[in-house]
């Protein structure tokens, strides 16, 4: 599920023999753990706007989180959308819940050999799921009830149109129908190995070996002129100009 931008990038980082690789990574790496909810996710979609804002080379999500939100997942799904840099996610070990929700949603999914994929249910931020009915007692009468509220009515409508759209996002990217993505989901769960995702297509291939290069910096020379007037900034292209 790449897009067209990652042709020229991938080529120049991956070293390519059949389905294993050798990952180049550099130092635009982001590292997903913990747990993924809206704080941590708005976080994230800054560090990611910020390389992004730098240079439109690659940018690695080294995935590890185990928890998280479907808002979370969204709010980086959305960012990775918006920018121009491919985005690769990196499973770095069997994960579940957010973390495997967020991997599809990266530009291209690279695995380490002993990671995994397991599509769990995602929680909804901020409303919890509405709790079945307590059964009633053999001879007694049915415990009463409480009626929800308006307001409650209204986020846990709320809440199920916004996962219906989540699972279906999802489901996309894992090029399955959203109804048998849900029905495995509430039936534990759907797993995964590396081998398994990559001949799925989930994945693109299993890291095999692993390198670090640091990308060269750009830098900007920054001369500060003070008068008794003022006090003014000159970059080299105002220099430039000047003698033109």
């Amino acid at each position: 599920m790449p897009r067209l931008r990652l042709a020229l990038a991938v080529a120049l980082t991956l070293a390519l023999s059949s389905s294993a690789l050798a990952l180049e990574l550099t130092d635009r790496n982001v590292d997903v753990a913990g747990k993924l909810d809206v704080k941590a996710a708005s976080k994230l979609s800054d560090q990611l706007l910020k390389l992004d804002a730098d240079n439109d080379r690659p940018i690695y999500l080294m995935i590890t989180a185990t928890e998280g939100s479907a808002q979370g997942v969204m709010i980086l799904a959305d960012t990775i959308r918006s920018v121009k840099s491919p985005v690769v996610g990196v499973v770095v070990t069997q994960v579940h819940d957010a973390g495997a929700a967020l991997a599809p949603f990266t530009d291209r999914v690279l695995m380490f050999p002993s990671s995994g994929l397991v599509f769990t249910e995602v929680e909804y931020e901020g409303v919890k799921k509405p709790e079945p009915p307590p059964e009633p007692e053999e001879g007694k009468p049915a415990p009463k009830v409480k009626e929800p509220t308006p307001t409650e009515v209204t986020l846990q409508k709320a809440r199920a149109q916004f996962l219906e759209r989540f699972y279906g996002r999802l489901a996309k990217r894992l090029d399955m129908k959203s109804g048998a993505l849900t029905t495995a989901i509430d039936g534990g769960g759907l797993m995964m190995s590396p081998t398994e995702a990559v001949s799925k297509k989930v994945a693109y291939a299993v890291v095999e070996s692993l390198s670090l290069t640091e990308l060269p910096k750009v830098k900007t020379e920054v001369k500060v002129i003070t008068t008794q007037k003022d006090t003014r900034i000159v970059t080299p292209e105002d220099d430039a100009k000047k003698k033109q």
